[in-house]
């Protein structure tokens, strides 16, 4: 059941404002870790994770047992804690209630949400044992939750991965993580378990409730992430394209330590200049070096994709993480632009933050939910001094725009759903203008592989004027295919007639016998240049390899000489070798009987 609005204004006003109950102290917000997010129906969802508070200087930890919930299609304020709402999740006995986990994920269709993954919280008041493997779903019609076993391939709980859902199919996607003690029950009851990093892509169906594992060898060398990004493109390939970059990857199965100051090996670091694509339809990773200006290495941090209008480009927003200092790590935001793969710093108000998650609100605001202040070498300052308290991330909320590039304290759902457009900072780098038109259209060092080129060419624009202007185009070309075909059946329809009116011909009683040197066989002996019966060539077709074939015209591949100049040959050795068209061969038997 949803809580009301007035209990809900009272309850986040003691939370985040502070009030006084029999104390001297206030309780003030200071930040939420370790959660998910995810955008449904025009409402932010936030699950799982710690909240923590203030009071007297002192931080303290708390397991929220409710999913929040923020309305996108109001305005509002950050600093406004009235416009939190919340789904309790403490609705029947505790071991019958959806768990309160860290990093795990949530995926989300027009009809419910999905809990998936996570692990237990180090908090003190944390279970010690993480619960039965299970999928919770909450139905927003019938408002309650349920544990769910999915069909398909088996899987443990995964903790740490990262993961992205569709908004044109009922798809979610969880990639690599780690497996612990505190996220498996199984793993939990061996003696010295320690964590280790998995391989695998799981999608969950949520029409069907199917896991289905997929194959991760080709997304690194070692086929594992951790808390790095992931972005899916929907429009590109038959299925949606999955881009993949950062964080951290280990041999799969070698037992790891995941604290903060464990993940500094820099031989575990995913560069940001090399990025993963996966072809969903097709089930294949590729490999691509990306360029310019290319952010430091860094994990828990967070992103979002968005299209040109035109489809010419895509354009992945970076904000955040962890660098492992201060001094490596930014607030900024980047722009992984795609099909070029050109990264492009398009704001320096440098507002350091990791652990934090971002979400798309409606077509064109990114929403920054959550996380930590860093300080100095500390991802995690202990004390106050990681707390939220500009109001540019009040309650841990931020604000961006990606049709202006600029942080704000106000939601605006106008604003927000305006098309996206691309910013000058763009297409000053990857050309065109708001609408796309991109003409940077390949990475500076070309593709890897030409296969990864045609998965990223846009399956078509939806700018009317392009469609409008395709249609005309192909008429025209229709109605000259026509005009040709008219004009060849008149040209026969003459010819046959003629044929039938002319005289018989005399009987020849030495015929001339049918051979002749090949060079001697020029365009005049088959009719002029222009006359349907000339010798063309078509386009000449390639192999290169595998499988692929590619066509190059006469005009790039000139013709080979005739091979029997000084040899003569019959005409019939010649269809044989050179494949006369049948119109050929009936010019020249006619010029054979009127000689």
């Amino acid at each position: 059941m949803h809580v009301s609005h007035a209990t809900l204004f009272i309850y986040w006003v003691s939370l985040f404002v502070g009030y006084t109950k029999g104390q001297s102290s206030s309780i003030t917000f200071c930040n939420r870790l370790y959660h998910s997010v995810t955008v449904a129906n025009d409402k932010l969802y936030v699950d799982g994770g710690e909240v923590r508070t203030v009071a007297d200087g002192n931080v303290s930890v708390s397991l929220p047992e409710y999913v929040s919930t923020l309305d996108l299609s109001k305005p509002f304020s950050n600093s406004d804690p009235s416009i939190w709402q919340s789904i309790p999740k403490n609705v029947t006995s505790p071991n019958n209630n959806p768990p309160t986990l860290n990093d795990g994920s949530m995926f989300a269709t027009k009809s419910g949400l999905f809990l998936f993954g996570g692990a237990l919280s180090a908090a003190p008041g944390a279970p010690a044992v993480p619960p039965p493997n299970a999928l919770w779903q909450y139905d927003f019609s019938n408002d309650n939750w349920t544990s769910i076993t999915p069909s398909g391939d088996p899987v443990q709980r995964i903790h740490w991965g990262t993961s992205v859902q569709a908004v044109n199919s009922s798809n979610g996607y969880f990639l690599g993580g780690a497996i612990t003690p505190k996220s498996d029950p199984a793993f939990n009851a061996l003696s010295g378990a320690e964590p280790y990093q998995v391989q695998g892509l799981i999608t969950l169906n949520e029409d069907t409730v199917h896991y289905t594992n997929s194959s991760t060898t080709g997304l690194n060398l070692d086929g594992t992430t951790l808390g790095g990004f992931l972005t899916l493109i929907e429009s590109l390939g038959s299925a949606g394209v999955l881009i993949s970059f950062g964080g951290i990857s280990n041999n799969p199965g070698k037992p790891m330590e995941l604290d903060d100051a464990d993940l500094e090996d820099p031989t575990m670091h995913r560069s940001l200049g090399n990025v993963s694509v996966y072809d969903i339809g097709g089930d294949k990773w590729f490999q691509q070096t990306a360029s310019g200006d290319i952010p430091q290495w860094r994990y828990v941090g967070c992103s979002v994709a968005v299209s040109a209008p035109d489809g010419s480009s895509h354009s992945i927003y970076v904000f955040g993480g962890w660098g492992n200092s201060a001094g490596v790590s930014d607030g900024n935001v980047y722009v992984l632009s795609i099909p070029s793969f050109r990264w492009i710093r398009v704001n320096e108000d440098s507002n350091l933050r990791s652990r934090h998650q971002c979400a798309l609100a409606s077509k064109s605001t990114m929403l920054v939910v959550g996380g930590i202040h860093s300080r100095g070498d500390s991802l995690q300052p202990l004390d106050a001094t990681g707390c939220d308290t500009t109001q540019m991330f009040a309650q841990g909320l931020g604000i961006f725009s990606l049709n202006n590039h600029q942080w704000s304290t106000k939601y605006d759902p106008a604003q927000a759903s305006q098309p996206y457009q691309v910013h000058p900072n763009i297409s000053k780098v990857i050309g065109g203008n708001q609408q796309g038109s991109a003409t940077l259209q390949a990475p500076a060092g070309g593709f890897s592989q030409r296969a990864l080129a045609t998965l990223l060419k846009a399956r078509g624009t939806t700018n009317h004027e392009h469609l409008r202007t395709a249609v005309i185009a192909g008429i025209a070309v229709a109605t000259g295919v026509v005009t040709i075909v008219a004009l060849l059946l008149t040209l026969y329809l003459i010819r046959r007639r003629n044929r039938l009116q002319a005289p018989p011909r005399p009987q020849i009683s030495s015929p001339m016998p049918l051979y002749r040197k090949a060079s001697e066989l020029t365009a005049s002996s088959f009719g002029s240049a222009n006359s349907p019966l000339s010798l063309q060539r078509g386009p000449v077709e390639l192999s290169d390899g595998k499988g692929a074939a590619y066509e190059i015209s006469s005009a790039e591949k000139p013709l080979p000489p005739y091979p029997h100049d000084s040899t003569t040959i019959s005409i019939q050795e010649m269809e044989g070798e050179l494949g006369w068209h049948p119109a050929m061969r009936s010019a020249m038997e006619d010029e054979k009987r009127c000689k």
